[in-house]
């Protein structure tokens, strides 16, 4: 399954050298000899779908990008090279704890031009709880070094609502990391407990609804006062280091997805690849794919557009499924409009800042009848 045309490209490497009692990614404890299968494995993949493609972005997630040893990391990094030398933007995933010096001249060596790390929190009880093995000695420590290699795009991911984090913690995070962390890009997640994750299993409860609500609302305003622009509902960046790949979801353009548990889109189709590890080894990427019609379509490109500040492009989105699409919504764009939740200017339908707190009740006015 090729994407001649797709300007991305996403990799899913599933190890890790210890599992986040948060996380229900496609994931594995990292294991040397299944670190070697899976190589072997993911390079027959990159030559199939990679074969032709000239990308934009590039973007290696997980799972845990740097639990990799050095020379893993450096046999991925040589068979992407051929592919990600066009790149704009090559990103790739790391956790404090496993991106040395040495890997990051690797990374660099390699094209490799943005880092994001998984800080999730400063507070020591709560990254013990999560089962993070870093502090933030370790996280200014890594920062510099990327800096001192010449990575400088560097963006962290954090974590709100977990068990037992107050306003208060949160608040001295935030001030901590504008302060005295040298980062052009910030992503803020609230916690989801999943099902099959450690939290879930544990039936930990997320913490209070309002307090959750009032933690995303400050951090939305002091990161504002603080040089970063608020470019989509839940990242952040300072001036001209928006996410390119991850624009490249938003404006709902077809992406390549390699790995096992990673996703793609193309040709009015999406697909998922296995997450079985076994699987993968003996037949590949396996992936269950899903047939997307024009009305599914139309309403993944609003849902996904109208996360961003700019919006949703009239003109693209019409060009695209050949449709007025002011007429199509009429009904559902003019309540929204009259309530100030929606703006239509310069060509764009994007959310008000109240629009954006209650994005998940207005996308439900565009779902499609069954």
């Amino acid at each position: 399954m090729r994407c001649v045309m797709c300007k991305s490209a996403y990799l899913h490497v599933p190890f890790c050298k210890d599992i986040c009692a948060y996380c229900d990614f496609t994931r594995c404890r990292y294991h040397a000899g299944l670190a070697e299968k899976w190589l072997k494995a993911i390079e027959k993949e990159i030559k199939q779908k990679l074969k032709g493609v000239t990308l934009d972005t590039f973007y290696i997630g997980g799972g845990t990008p740097s639990a990799l040893t050095y020379h893993q990391l450096s046999r991925l990094l040589v068979m992407l090279k051929p592919y990600t030398r066009t790149c704009e933007e090559f990103t790739m995933e790391a956790n404090v704890d496993s991106l040395d010096i040495e890997k990051i001249q690797l990374c660099k060596e390699n094209y490799i031009n943005r880092i994001s790390l998984g800080v999730q929190s400063l507070q020591p009880e709560l990254l013990k709880m999560i089962k993070r093995n870093h502090n933030k000695e370790d996280i200014l420590r890594c920062i510099k070094e990327l800096h001192s290699i010449g990575i400088d795009n560097i963006s962290i991911d954090l974590i709100y609502g977990l068990p037992n984090q107050t306003m208060q913690m949160w608040k001295d995070d935030l001030k901590d990391i504008v302060e005295h962390f040298d980062i052009q890009h910030i992503s803020l997640y609230a916690l989801t407990i999943e099902e099959h994750s450690e939290f879930g299993r544990l039936h930990i409860k997320n913490i209070d609804e309002d307090i959750e609500a009032d933690m995303y609302e400050y951090a939305v305003a002091y990161l504002k006062q603080n040089g970063f622009e608020h470019y989509e509902i839940s990242n952040f960046a300072k001036a001209g280091k928006y996410s390119k790949h991850n624009m490249a979801y938003w404006d709902y353009d077809d992406f390549i997805g390699i790995g096992m548990g990673a996703s793609g889109k193309q040709q009015h189709q999406r697909y998922d690849n296995t997450k079985n590890m076994q699987t993968y080894f003996e037949k590949g990427a396996s992936p269950t794919i899903i047939q997307l019609n024009k009305s599914d379509e139309m309403f993944e490109n609003i849902m996904m557009s109208l996360r961003t500040k700019k919006g949703l492009n009239i003109h693209q989105f019409e060009k695209r499924y050949e449709i007025s699409f002011l007429k199509q919504y009429h009904k559902e764009l003019k309540p929204l409009l009259d309530q100030h939740l929606l703006e239509h200017s310069d060509g764009y339908i994007h959310a008000t800042e109240q629009g954006m707190e209650i994005l998940n009740e207005i996308l439900l006015k565009f779902l499609p009848d069954e």
